[in-house]
């Protein structure tokens, strides 16, 4: 095993841990606020959504202070704050504090999440040639995929006891991420006094001049809309309209997971044998079949089908988006790209949740697979738009290597 699939493997396991806790209680708490606190599902979809909102800052700051300040300090300090006020969350769930102070916190807990994965992401460029970047991704992805797979599967059962132990048992397994991270991560403090490049919040904004930044972003947005309604939509279809208890959901993102899991080692190596954009068309086709096809279906088996077609798009997209990126920033700029792929993820997913409780309230009760043939149209458009990405990329960054690679044909350089 050679040195880079080690420290890929070791930065996977921490992020499974990480997926791990986090499965365990927050892709419940849309039905928490409607079982629990009444909230009508158009409300619970619209919180999400603003959390997921506050999310985009989070990430666009994360970013670039990890360009000035480093990775390994930005992601420790933003996971133990992330685990404080976690903990005060699951205090007001269980004293049944007022909802406006579970929402509060609720907030505060996701935008200091938003801290972790570009920055997560920016380390992992680091470390990587630009061949090597769709292996490690997806080996990244098995990691967080089985984190996923095993946290939701065990907290669909835990919140029919305790919603708010949930969330006790979350902040336990990020307060182990941050302690093995800790390990794992060489300090890189002086490779960041090297670069000697202060923050530039303008130059942030900026970089979206760089039209395939901004392409790849705004597809991402689309696409990432469409990979959010596993967690809302789907729990507000199968909860609100077919009465499918929470474990049954539960198990949705444990298939999610599981396949991710099993099979992004051989969807890398397909990968390898395309182009980047061919192969984010195809994932967004699979994402257009599998939810698409969900509204149609009254039972756990076909749902569980079409949520397995949509992780086959998923263990494409994922790494795929984040490999297009990376390979057209600079040196100086991967954070900050990286960063700003991740506030169009965010708002995508804000988008993606508001539409899910709007759809499911306004849209479902008149045609029921409505929702989701609008969901599938989404994914063939966003697929439509990375395809023509490909007029845009160098060979070299559209993920081919055996041709020789012209200049680059955007800016990529600090802007």
């Amino acid at each position: 095993m050679n040195n880079m699939r080690r420290a890929m493997i070791s930065v996977a396991a921490a992020n499974g841990l990480l997926l791990f806790g986090y499965g365990l209680s927050l892709p419940f708490f849309t039905v928490y606020l409607i079982t629990q606190r009444g909230l009508s599902a158009a409300m619970a979809g619209l919180v999400i959504a603003f959390a997921a909102f506050s999310r985009s800052f989070a990430s666009a700051l994360a970013g670039e202070l990890s360009d000035a300040f480093g990775r390994k300090r930005l992601m420790l300090w933003g996971l133990a704050l992330e685990i404080a006020v976690m903990l005060v969350m699951a205090l007001c769930m269980q004293y049944k504090a007022a909802v406006g102070w579970v929402l509060l916190f609720y907030f505060l807990t996701t935008f200091l999440g938003a801290t972790f994965r570009p920055v997560s992401n920016a380390w992992v460029t680091d470390n990587t040639t630009p061949k090597q970047r769709v292996e490690a991704f997806g080996i990244i992805r098995v990691g967080v995929n089985l984190g996923w797979a095993l946290g939701p599967a065990a907290g669909g059962f835990l919140v029919r006891w305790s919603y708010s132990y949930a969330f006790y048992l979350t902040a336990l397994a990020f307060a182990a991420g941050v302690f093995y991270l800790n390990r794992i991560i060489p300090d890189d403090s002086a490779s960041v006094r090297a670069a000697r490049r202060r923050p530039q919040f303008v130059s942030l904004v900026l970089s979206l001049k760089d039209k395939r930044l901004a392409k790849i972003c705004l597809y991402v947005l689309l696409i990432t809309a469409v990979n959010s309604q596993l967690v809302v939509g789907l729990s507000v279809h199968c909860n609100t309209y077919l009465h499918m208890p929470e474990n049954y959901i539960g198990w949705f993102f444990t298939i999610n997971g599981m396949a991710v899991v099993l099979l992004q080692y051989h969807a890398s190596r397909l990968m390898e044998r395309m182009r980047l954009t061919a192969a984010m068309l195809l994932g967004c086709v699979l994402y257009a079949v599998g939810y698409g096809s969900v509204g149609f279906f009254g039972s756990f088996t076909p749902i569980a089908f079409g949520v397995l077609l949509a992780a086959l798009g998923e263990l494409i997209v994922a790494p795929g988006e984040q490999t297009l990126v990376s390979n057209i920033a600079s040196a100086q700029t991967r954070g900050r790209y990286l960063g700003l792929l991740m506030v169009f993820y965010n708002m995508g997913s804000s988008l993606g949740f508001f539409a899910a409780g709007w759809l499911g309230q306004y849209v479902a009760p008149l045609y029921l697979p409505g929702p989701w043939l609008i969901v599938g149209a989404v994914a063939l458009l966003a697929g439509w738009g990375f395809y023509a990405l490909k007029g845009d990329l160098t060979a070299e960054e559209d993920g081919k290597f055996d041709a020789p690679a012209p200049a680059s044909k955007g800016p990529a350089a600090l802007q």
